[in-house]
């Protein structure tokens, strides 16, 4: 038992390539060799290819079999214990591979490949209505969200995560802006200094604009006395934060009732 677990446990080690292909050579290897050993049961090739995969993946169903004393050594030695034990390593790989892909992809350590997609810098309830309006406004759109939390707050088909700072053009080049066609920049809520947040938009649309001059950039501005720093980059526009906004809710207030 103790031999089989450590055999198992080597399997399992080998790099993708080897243990695939090793595993298709045990497929064509026993669809070879069985019409070869038994050519009274196996009298073609799909028959043994059948026979093969049944055996190696279930617990064959019957129609099938080795009636010869070669075709059952070969069954037992071959099929049963290399064969199921290489075929559990590989779907075992698979699986792992499927939740280490999972967990890269919560933790935001993929590169996004697709194109004509939205990057949202920092992950603010903003964000989330932002996030939410895209989804249903465009039924194709997919949103890139760039943060530095620890996991994704919520991933699907349409949804993507990476994580750093975006101030970085590595983190920028990970979420694919290059190849965006628009960033959305919110003022980060987390910094209480707005003169910092401000500096921390103006950051990061200067790196975008580097990148990518032609993608079309948004930027929420906390202090409109700030908008003069921007004057070097081009920014296709600006929205305001609380202030200038109840600013127009009041004007407009004020218009309705004269």
């Amino acid at each position: 038992m103790l031999l089989l677990r450590q055999l198992y446990l080597q399997v399992t080690s080998l790099s993708w390539l080897v243990l695939t292909v090793s595993t298709l050579g045990l497929i064509a290897f026993s669809t070879f060799m069985m019409p070869i050993i038994e050519p009274a049961t196996f009298t073609n090739y799909a028959d043994a290819l059948w026979f093969t995969m049944t055996t190696v993946l279930t617990v064959g169903y019957g129609d099938l079999y080795p009636v010869t004393l070669a075709g059952r050594i070969f069954t037992v030695a071959f099929l049963y214990i290399v064969g199921i034990g290489l075929f559990a390593s590989f779907i075992g790989k698979a699986i792992d591979s499927l939740s280490l892909h999972r967990r890269m992809k919560e933790r935001g350590e993929l590169m996004y490949k697709g194109r004509h997609h939205i990057v949202i810098i920092d992950w603010s309830y903003k964000a989330e209505h932002a996030i939410a309006e895209i989804l249903k406004q465009d039924a194709t759109t997919e949103v890139v969200v760039i943060d530095r939390l620890e996991k994704a707050k919520e991933l699907n088909s349409r949804i993507h995560y990476v994580r750093g700072n975006a101030t970085h053009e590595e983190i920028l080049r990970q979420a694919n802006v290059e190849q965006a066609k628009a960033v959305l920049i919110f003022a980060d809520d987390r910094i209480e200094d707005q003169m910092l947040t401000d500096g921390k938009s103006l950051l990061i649309a200067t790196a975008v604009e580097r990148m990518s001059p032609d993608v079309y950039t948004t930027v929420e501005v906390e202090r409109e006395e700030h908008l003069p720093s921007f004057s070097h980059i081009q920014v296709d526009k600006f929205i305001m934060s609380s202030g200038t906004i109840a600013k127009m809710a009041v004007s407009s207030i004020f218009t309705e009732i004269k």
